[in-house]
C-alpha cells in the first residue's frame, strides 16, 4: 500500500514537473518569436532609413555637382583657389 502511494506520488510529481517544463518551454518560444519579430521590424526600419539617406545623398551630390559646374563656368579662378585651399586643408589634416 505504501509502495503504491509512493509510486503515485512520484508519478504525480513527474507529471507536474513535465507540465512546468513544457510551460517554461512555451514561454521561451513565445519570447523568441517576439524578439525575432522585433528584430525583423527594426531591420525593415533600418533598410527604409538607409534608402531614404541614400536618396538624400544623391540629391545633395547632384546639387553640388551643378554648383561646381556653374562656379567653374562663372568664376574659374575663384573655383581654382577654393580647390587649392581645400586640398591644403585636407593635406594638413591627413598629416596630423
Amino acid at each position: 500500500m505504501a509502495s503504491t502511494e509512493t509510486s503515485e506520488n512520484v508519478r504525480a510529481a513527474s507529471h507536474d514537473l513535465t507540465d512546468k517544463a513544457v510551460d517554461v518551454g512555451m514561454r521561451a518560444i513565445d519570447s523568441l518569436e517576439r524578439t525575432a519579430a522585433n528584430a525583423q521590424d527594426m531591420g525593415d526600419r533600418l533598410v527604409s532609413k538607409g534608402s531614404e539617406i541614400g536618396d538624400n545623398v544623391q540629391k545633395v551630390a547632384k546639387n553640388f555637382s551643378a554648383a561646381v559646374d556653374k562656379s567653374v563656368t562663372d568664376q574659374p579662378l575663384t573655383t581654382l583657389g577654393m580647390a587649392v585651399a581645400a586640398g591644403f586643408i585636407l593635406g594638413a589634416i591627413w598629416k596630423a
